[in-house]
């Protein structure tokens, strides 16, 4: 039997949504003319992508899931081949030839430009997909910004902790922790950073007052994004003493892990909507009695709630969600004659569900606006009453997210807490038609 070959271009990678009722497969890396390009994470329509270029600088930048599969069939469809050396020199020969009446016409300033390309590489010039692009030409005249562009710095953030972890010291000086620190620098090379951090870990409890551990364990934690835990090693090595070579590195190493602990703070406030994905559920209110007198005989009716909870599952776009809410509550209706010699019947209880549409947009400084329409009002395993006079109300609410992710809104001038339950967010049973397209 002959065994099945894998098909050419085969991609392998993580799942993404193209379409509401279809997946497509993204590819994890490939590579193109300009650099390396490796997924990190798919969030809704965004690609979340490091970047590297042929000089091996590394940023990290988004771009659209369309845009990444564009690129990804691009780079499988039309590979680099690898230039020949006899094309290589008839290349620089040609160069030489064309730009040899040019070089004479003033070396100083070309001089003066070759310097400045050495100093400011050819990817400064290159717009990463996803992130900003680069500023026009400057009209002459016009006096010139001197901010630096937000994918430089990235680059240069990252160089940094990269550049410093491979020339770490080949030796820290302390015989108990030697074999681990030798072994975490070893792995740190091969770029396999989970043994690195466990070895440097044990080197760092055998020599808790080793500046070189401390300072290679500080460098390990950035490269595993822990800021956090990176920025007091790094702290505590420079006041113990480290030599001139590392010390002179530790003042942009730690404005690079002060930089990726505020953009990890960013992120975390920012509100999306697979943040707000799940459960929620908040504190129900008193039973309500109401009375009526009727002909002779009084009615009493007790409304008293049982649960209310929201849940979140349908993204749509970048800035919308929407789900269901559903309140259920018992009715308890008691009929009393006024003339005592009648018989007064049984109380009469019945449980009821009400249930919402919800839709949520989620505004640009992080607040939230929201509504929920009732659809359907039941009895607990029954169908939706066809002739429910609630059915269409719409109720409006203003809300924004908490810190630790509940929601606090406010409708009809009330202040409700939704405190969130879970990030499972479940959908309405078969019987209950709630439309979302």
């Amino acid at each position: 039997m002959a065994t099945k070959r894998e098909r050419a271009g085969a991609v392998r990678g993580r799942i993404a949504p193209r379409s509401r009722d279809r997946l497509v497969a993204l590819a994890q890396a490939f590579e193109n003319k300009a650099g390396h390009y490796e997924l990190t994470r798919v969030d809704g329509e965004t690609a979340y992508y490091s970047f590297t270029n042929r000089n091996g600088h590394r940023a990290d930048a988004t771009m659209t899931v369309v845009c990444w599969r564009r690129l990804q069939e691009r780079a499988q469809a039309h590979p680099e081949p690898p230039a020949s050396p006899a094309a290589i020199v008839c290349l620089l020969l040609g160069l030489t030839l064309v730009l040899a009446p040019l070089c004479s016409a003033d070396q100083a300033s070309a001089a003066a430009k070759a310097t400045s390309a050495q100093d400011d590489p050819p990817t400064r010039s290159i717009t990463l997909p996803g992130s900003q692009s680069a500023p026009d030409e400057p009209e002459p005249g016009r006096p010139q910004p001197t901010t630096v562009l937000q994918g430089t710095t990235v680059l240069k953030v990252v160089s940094a902790v990269v550049s410093a972890s491979q020339v770490l010291a080949s030796s820290s000086g302390d015989l108990a922790a030697e074999p681990h620190y030798k072994t975490a620098v070893l792995a740190l090379k091969t770029e396999d950073l989970a043994v690195a951090a466990e070895e440097m870990n044990e080197a760092a409890k055998l020599a808790p007052e080793n500046a070189l551990v401390l300072y290679a364990l500080g460098i390990i934690q950035a490269r595993n994004q822990q800021p956090e835990l990176a920025l007091p090693n790094l702290q505590k090595a420079a006041q113990a003493g480290l030599p001139a070579p590392e010390s002179a590195r530790v003042p942009e190493l730690l404005a690079t892990i002060r930089y990726e602990i505020r953009k990890n703070e960013a992120e975390q406030k920012k509100v999306t909507p697979i943040k707000l994905w799940g459960t929620y559920d908040t504190a129900l209110d008193d039973p309500v009695q109401e009375f009526e007198d009727r002909a002779g005989k009084t009615i009493f009716k007790t409304r008293t709630p049982l649960a209310r909870e929201m849940s979140l599952w349908k993204v749509d776009g970048e800035s919308n969600v929407r789900g269901h809410w559903v309140e259920k509550e018992t009715r308890t209706e008691e009929i009393i004659y006024a003339d005592s010699k009648r018989h007064d019947p049984k109380p009469k209880t019945i449980t009821q569900e009400h249930w919402w549409l919800v839709t949520i947009l989620i505004n640009p400084d992080g607040s939230l606006d929201g509504s929920r329409m009732e659809t359907c009002t039941r009895e607990p395993g029954q169908g939706c009453e066809l002739n429910n006079p609630d059915r269409g109300k719409v109720v409006t609410f203003k809300g924004r997210v908490e810190p630790n992710g509940d929601l606090s809104i406010t409708e009809n001038d009330r202040a409700l807490a939704l405190k969130k339950k879970s990030r499972v967010a479940a959908t309405p049973p078969p019987e209950v038609h709630i439309q979302l397209d």
